[in-house]
């Protein structure tokens, strides 16, 4: 009787993983396709009507939406390879092993750092005095998003270093050595 038991549990787990594993595909893809297109729309909006030329706010949300498609791209479309289709590029090839999990953290930094310098111009543009105001620019915008990106590829720097791919009992491993 117990065996018994234990089989029914096991099929119900088995089933409840299955279930699981199918209905995270869907709404991965659902999210992935909703995403790249909601941001190619983004992009052309951008492009047309050219108002990240002139405002800081609007080049934040511009090159935010790049790093956004990058991860959408790079992370979640290989999460979805991996597990829905059962194949995960992590554990056959060194380099993306090494070079996905930075790459997603450079475009997820910058994603954050960015948000965070769009509401600082925007408390910067919204005071009452004028002088404060001025100091909203395009081209001081310019920097700081070369600045953040610059900064986030130097910060991943140890992981590309350290991270790599370890064979642990025949199964290959994401480790990291640091």
């Amino acid at each position: 009787m117990s065996s018994n038991n234990s089989t029914s549990i096991s099929l119900a787990l088995f089933q409840l993983q299955r279930d699981f594993r199918y209905s995270s595909l869907i709404l991965g893809f659902l999210l992935l396709i909703g995403g790249v297109l909601g941001h190619i729309l983004n992009i052309t909006v951008f492009i047309k009507v050219e108002n990240y030329k002139n405002n800081a706010c609007s080049l934040y949300m511009f090159v935010r939406t790049f790093h956004d498609i990058n991860i959408l791209l790079g992370g979640l479309a290989t999460r979805i390879l991996a597990t829905g289709f059962h194949v995960d590029f992590t554990l056959v090839n060194r380099i993306w092993c090494k070079t996905r999990s930075g790459f997603i953290d450079i475009n997820t930094e910058t994603i954050y750092t960015l948000i965070c310098l769009q509401a600082i111009d925007i408390f910067i543009c919204s005071s009452p005095s004028v002088g404060v105001r001025q100091k909203s620019n395009i081209r001081t915008a310019g920097y700081l998003v070369i600045g953040t990106v610059c900064f986030c590829c130097i910060h991943e720097i140890p992981y590309f270093i350290f991270q790599d791919l370890v064979i642990v009992g025949g199964t290959p491993i994401f480790l990291d050595t640091a």
